[in-house]
């Protein structure tokens, strides 16, 4: 069997065949996929080894996709496996279960973290506190989330109760969600959305990584800067500039769906934590 990770659209493919999926077994064909692929896994994991943070992954080789885009398509699958964690389930398909079991034997860490952060930890829903200067803190868990050694590979979902100077209800969890393929419950928009069925797959995956007891955001866009498509975010001021970076949304103002903070990164230091 060809495992060349240059050599087509493996991961892809799999996204594919979950999608097209019915009945049982789903989670089965994805841990069969895994050991029949060590090359595609094994370089997964090399993105979240120490250093990793500084080595520019954008450049395609010529042959196929390039390793950001190879990462792309596994979070495509991962935000596949996480619809049924969300509301507004239609079907129980894919089951909940088999989002956990393929991200341990893609060998990620479960993020265990108690104290909410951005980083970590994807806002669901927002419980408003009487107390306007509450610090958000985490209520549930509703899917968890996964490291790949020192690279973030999905953030927990988590409910929350903050007060409205940090979160607002409506806002922090019902504005768009950047950098994301596919949620259920809230506006979504990644850099593939509006390509065909075949441009889109040359989307990036944003990296993001806790070195050295400092969180690094969208790591790619300070490594390569030259490498993005362009845009801006108007006339945002710089913190709300870094609060979509944190965030992935707006959190206490919605700024709308038509940013374009991809090129944006931010460092900052690691909660303890």
């Amino acid at each position: 069997m060809n495992d060349d990770v240059h050599s087509g659209h493996h991961w892809r493919s799999l996204y594919e065949s979950v999608l097209g999926h019915e009945g049982d077994g789903s989670g089965d064909m994805l841990l069969r996929w895994l050991d029949e692929h060590p090359a595609h896994v094994a370089e997964v994991r090399e993105a979240g080894r120490p250093g990793s943070h500084l080595v520019p992954l954008g450049k395609s080789t010529g042959r196929g996709y390039s390793p950001l885009e190879r990462l792309y398509a596994v979070n495509r699958i991962l935000d596949l496996l996480i619809l049924n964690y969300q509301d507004i389930a239609n079907d129980a398909y894919p089951p909940v279960g088999v989002y956990p079991a393929f991200c341990e034997a893609l060998g990620a860490d479960r993020i265990g973290r108690r104290a909410f952060h951005p980083f970590f930890h994807e806002v669901v829903e927002v419980r408003q506190a009487d107390d306007p200067d509450e610090p958000p803190s985490i209520v549930e868990e509703r899917w968890p989330g996964y490291m790949m050694g020192s690279m973030l590979l999905t953030r927990a979902g988590v409910i929350v109760t903050a007060g409205a100077r940090h979160l607002v209800a409506g806002v922090a969890d019902r504005s768009t969600l950047y950098w994301t393929f596919w949620r259920r419950s809230r506006p979504y928009q990644d850099l593939s959305h509006g390509w065909g069925s075949n441009s889109q797959w040359g989307t990036s995956f944003r990296r993001d990584y806790l070195v050295d007891g400092r969180l690094h955001y969208n790591v790619d866009e300070f490594l390569d800067p030259a490498d993005s498509r362009g845009g801006d975010e108007g006339d945002l001021d710089p913190a709300s500039t870094i609060e979509i970076v944190r965030y992935r949304c707006s959190t206490v103002v919605d700024h709308g769906g038509e940013l374009f903070p991809y090129n944006d990164h931010h460092v900052e230091p690691a909660p303890a934590d």
